[in-house]
This record gives C-alpha cells, sequence and structure tokens, in this order.
C-alpha cells in the first residue's frame, strides 16, 4: 500500500467530506443561494406590507420599505461582492 493511499485511507468519511466541500467552494455558493432567497423574502415582505396597508400615506409607505430594503440591498451587494472577488482566486 502506498503512503497516499494509507493516508486517503486514514483521513476518514469528515476530512474527506469538508475537503470536497473546500474545493468546490460549496460554502462560497450557499452563501449566495441563501443571499438570493432571503432577498425574495424580503421583498416580498414589502409586497404584503404594501397590501395590508392600502391607506398609508405613500410617503410612510415609503419611508418603511426603504428602511427595511436599504440596509439588505447593502449587505446583499457585500455578499456580491464576497462570491466575484472569490471567484476570481
Amino acid at each position: 500500500m502506498t503512503d497516499e493511499l494509507r493516508r486517503e485511507i486514514d483521513k476518514g468519511l469528515w476530512a474527506r467530506f469538508w475537503e470536497w466541500v473546500d474545493k468546490r467552494r460549496v460554502d462560497m455558493h450557499t452563501v449566495l443561494a441563501v443571499s438570493l432567497w432571503l432577498t425574495i423574502r424580503v421583498v416580498d415582505w414589502s409586497m404584503d406590507f404594501a397590501d395590508a396597508h392600502p391607506d398609508m400615506d405613500a410617503d410612510k409607505m415609503y419611508k418603511v420599505i426603504g428602511a427595511v430594503i436599504g440596509p439588505w440591498v447593502l449587505l446583499q451587494g457585500a455578499m456580491f461582492k464576497f462570491y466575484a472577488d472569490s471567484r476570481k482566486e
């Protein structure tokens, strides 16, 4: 038995799994997928909020929705930047 094969066998299942995750950068893809899913949830919430409050003044509506979506847009931009920068490596 060669040394490489012996090392591969000695690694164990979890070590090989995490090596697989690291080589394929599953964490980056997961961050992107979760951020896109959460973006859909935030936009869905804002539409539901607008539908539930038809009598609210438009100015107040823009402020409430902007207060929720504004920080999320910044976080979304940071997550996309992290993803794009990590793809270059």
